[in-house]
């Protein structure tokens, strides 16, 4: 029994002769069903190495061809139809018309000795067609007018018609002489009435002679019309192949016109970097709305492009005084280092360390910050069980160095509250929030911090956020017309945003009572640990995650019992909660005028001389 799985293989396997499947010494096999593809994609490829208007006009050229080509041929077909269809049509009535008309001739001056029926010609006006009679047994009747008879084939059927004497008429095309010829055959019945002069006595009785009649008519008209008609439609053809290419050209040039002017456009901006040459928008069509498109993607090319170059602007500047301070403060430990008569005390070289590891952290988060933005992509941590409180404290001791200077006081109420989230994440954006209130906060000022139920609020006493840019504030790289003069990136809220949203939470900004911003985070609840939680770092042992400070920066330990948590949204009116409340506390030791007071001893000029050239202390390079 064959398998089928053979009859499928051989199928789809180019099998030589001998059976093998290969060619050579365990080659394979070659031959013309085989070739290469790339070789087939190259003999392919002229065609899209055209333009594509070229393209375009081919096809239409192609199209209308074939349009033609169906037209000729359904027209030639139906013509040649109706042609034979007419010639049927006159046949039937002229084998009529000639075998009423057909008459009988006896040749009284051929050889007397020979039968009297070979001696019977036949007379007909054949009416400039060819006529032919034979006998029953299919012998031919010699024409009177030789000229105007041909030599036609008489096969069985023809015969079996002249036998039944009625008046079917059949119809079939046939060769003689080299030409083609329709030809119609009937009956034919003849009496010695029919002689046109009776050479026998009157007494005699001649038996009716039982004959076929063939009329035959050539089909050269027939061929010679269609052969018109094919060149009119040829003609016609190639001038309409010709006229829709050229028309088809015209048009494709005219409807890639926008997408000429799109190129040019993309080109100037490649060539010039300039994103402002927009590209003319005209009518509605889809060229319209791919102009559209792409005048929409400079217009977001030149919006970014905006907001990376005042981000470079505002990074420079955030970064120079940093860089200055901190380089400064080396440089005086360095001399004093290696000057043992002027040494600094204990207490300044103590506040200079704390100096120097503060902007060592400013300087660390901002990098981080452009590098997270720069790569957008959150950093791979893993999701914990968290305490929003434990977050939110962390957070307050990484702000409270840059709200001390001020004399601003951060105010914290908390209760417990469990999510679940990636710490240095949620601590990054709560210290974001924090930086941000103080940064726009008066002196001597307080910012206050709520956590409760995955909610945590944080509002300052600040000039506020205007109406129209609270929409816009957690956009990257967006500052607001008021903020463009204070240090900043505008990545500190994008960063909030993108952390919230990849929790699942949400941000909004408001307006304090009074008067000043609020920011309003929501994240998912989550049910408590089973375990009890860890209690707050004290500071004697190494610090969780990042929150890491100098020992002298450690708060107090909290101490009272935890509350329940409140109800989710209890703080959308804002107030105090039923919770510990505590104020971020000052950091021990002098600040500000107490380390510049020292710079100017030691090096003769500030962080401020140094970072502004054309002060009294001198430039940036400047030595004592």
């Amino acid at each position: 029994m064959t398998n089928p799985f053979d009859l499928l293989a051989d199928r789809h396997v180019d099998r030589p002769p001998d059976g093998s499947t290969s060619g050579g010494q365990g080659g394979p096999q070659s031959g013309p069903g085989t070739g290469d593809p790339r070789r087939r994609r190259r003999r392919r490829s002229w065609f899209s190495r055209l333009a594509l208007r070229n393209r375009m006009a081919l096809l239409v050229g192609a199209a209308v061809l074939a349009g033609i080509a169906v037209v000729a041929g359904v027209a030639l077909g139906a013509t040649n139809v109706v042609l034979r269809n007419s010639i049927d049509d006159q046949l039937r009535q002229q084998v009529q018309v000639a075998g009423d008309n057909t008459k009988l001739w006896y040749d009284t001056g051929s050889d007397p000795n020979s039968p009297a029926d070979d001696r019977i010609q036949i007379y007909a006006n054949t009416l400039g067609l060819r006529l032919q009679v034979f006998r029953l047994d299919g012998t031919i009747l010699t024409p009177y007018n030789p000229q105007d008879y041909v030599q036609l084939p008489v096969d069985g059927a023809d015969i079996a018609i002249a036998r039944t004497q009625g008046d079917e008429v059949r119809l079939r095309t046939v060769k003689a002489d080299g030409k083609e010829y329709r030809v119609a055959t009937k009956a034919l019945r003849m009496t010695a009435d029919d002689f046109i002069y009776n050479p026998f006595p009157r007494d005699y009785r001649m038996a009716p002679l039982e004959l076929g009649l063939q009329l035959a008519r050539p089909m050269s008209d027939v061929t010679s019309t269609l052969g018109e008609l094919g060149l009119v439609m040829l003609v016609v053809g190639i001038v309409g192949v010709g006229g829709s290419m050229v028309a088809g050209l015209l048009v494709a040039r005219a409807a890639l016109r926008p997408v000429d002017d799109a190129a040019a456009a993309a080109e100037h901006v490649a060539r010039t970097q300039d994103l402002s040459a927009l590209i003319p928008v005209t009518g509605t069509d889809e060229i319209a709305r791919l102009a559209g498109s792409l005048n929409s993607m400079l217009r977001a090319l030149a919006a970014s492009k905006a907001r990376q170059r005042q981000l470079v602007d505002d990074a420079s500047h955030e970064l120079r005084t940093p860089l200055t301070s901190l380089r400064t403060n080396i440089e005086l430990l360095i001399r004093s280092e290696a000057n043992p008569h002027r040494a600094l005390p204990a207490a300044d070289r103590a506040d200079l360390l704390r100096d120097v590891d503060g902007q060592t952290r400013e300087l660390t988060g901002l990098v981080s910050e452009l590098v997270e933005l720069a790569r957008d992509e959150a950093p791979v941590e893993e999701v914990e069980r968290l305490d929003l409180a434990e977050v939110v404290a962390a957070a307050v001791e990484r702000a409270r160095r840059r709200a001390t200077p001020k004399g601003i006081v951060i105010k914290v109420t908390s209760a417990p509250s469990w999510v679940d989230g990636r710490p240095n994440m949620l601590e990054r954006a709560v210290t974001n929030l924090l930086d941000n209130a103080v940064k726009f906060s008066p002196v001597d000022s307080a910012v206050h911090v709520q956590t409760a139920a995955g909610e945590v609020v944080v509002s300052d006493e600040g000039p506020g956020i205007a109406a129209e840019d609270r929409p816009h504030v957690f956009e990257r790289f967006y500052r607001s017309t008021d903020a463009r003069s204070l240090p900043g990136s505008g990545l500190g809220l994008a960063i909030v945003a993108d952390a919230v949203h990849t929790h699942g939470g949400t941000v909004t900004a408001g307006e304090a009572p009074d008067g000043g911003a609020r920011m309003h985070v929501r994240l998912p609840l989550a049910s408590p640990p089973e375990t009890p939680p860890a209690p707050f770092w004290d500071g004697s042992q190494a610090p969780p995650r990042e929150s890491w400070a100098p020992p002298w920066a450690a708060p107090d330990p909290p101490s009272g019992p935890t509350p329940d948590p409140p109800a989710p949204g209890a703080l959308d009116p804002p107030g105090p909660a039923a919770s510990r409340t505590f104020d971020a506390p000052e950091a021990p030791g002098p600040r500000g005028p107490d380390i510049e007071a020292v710079r100017r001893a030691y090096l003769g000029f500030t962080t401020a001389d140094r970072a502004d050239p054309h002060s009294s202390g001198g430039g940036a390079d400047t030595k004592p």
